[in-house]
């Protein structure tokens, strides 16, 4: 009896060992290219948003310095008085420079710099050696396969579903053609002063990179921010 109990002890051992394991991790860079900044009056920005700015600029959120790189894309000089603003809008590129490392399973999956992906392909990194520069995707909602990180249809046909259905952090997000648009709602409502603004923003990426170890499938979460006007 106690070598059957031992048997199938260790098939169960076995057989969970072989299971894929699935992770998010901290990037040592997530490198995103601002488009335009909007001010609005709702978190559907419907009516006419203010624009603090529109100018291509790379700004790494995973760095030290992100807040203060962010908050300097646009003079706030401009903001129309006797106007309640309660969300900040912002246009992304959908291509976003990572480097990461990050252990899932048995592995230390990592970018290798093969600029792989695309709308309907998941960055495949490689396991262990040293992490550099990718061009990740944000890629189209959907299911992806976890052996090549191509999308095999509509959320929950496959191993990995992608959906920008819910934000965690922002209030919603849409992707399309070659931007991200995200709707973020302030720490508390502005309304014009004497003063112009500071914009405040923190940024989380802890969890911004996710993983799975059956070919190193790599994608791009969501960060946390918290953005105010003071």
């Amino acid at each position: 009896m106690k070598k059957i109990i031992f048997l199938v002890l260790l098939c169960l051992s076995f057989f969970s060992n072989g299971f894929a394991a699935e992770t998010t991790g901290q990037p040592t860079k997530y490198e995103v290219t601002m488009k335009k900044v909007e001010l609005c009056e709702n978190a559907t920005c419907s009516g006419t948003p203010y624009v603090l700015g529109t100018k291509s600029m790379a700004a790494d959120i995973a760095s030290a310095s992100a807040g203060a790189d962010v908050s300097s894309y646009a003079p706030t000089t401009g903001i129309p008085a006797g106007i309640n603003y309660t969300h900040l809008r912002v246009t992304l590129d959908r291509t976003f420079n990572i480097i990461a490392s990050i252990s899932v399973g048995a592995k230390t999956c990592r970018t290798d710099g093969g600029n792989n992906a695309g709308a309907t392909q998941l960055t495949l990194g490689t396991n262990g050696g040293t992490a550099v520069s990718e061009a990740m995707y944000l890629v189209n909602a959907g299911s992806y396969g976890a052996g090549d990180g191509a999308r095999d249809g509509d959320v929950g046909s496959s191993d990995l579903d992608y959906s920008y259905s819910s934000p965690s952090s922002a209030v919603s997000m849409t992707v399309s053609g070659d931007d991200a648009v995200m709707i973020y709602a302030l720490t508390s409502s502005y309304k014009k002063t004497l003063r112009a603004p500071v914009i405040r923003i923190k940024f989380d990426t802890s969890t911004a990179i996710g993983v799975e170890d059956t070919a190193c499938a790599m994608w791009i979460n969501e960060p946390s921010v918290s953005i105010a006007l003071k």
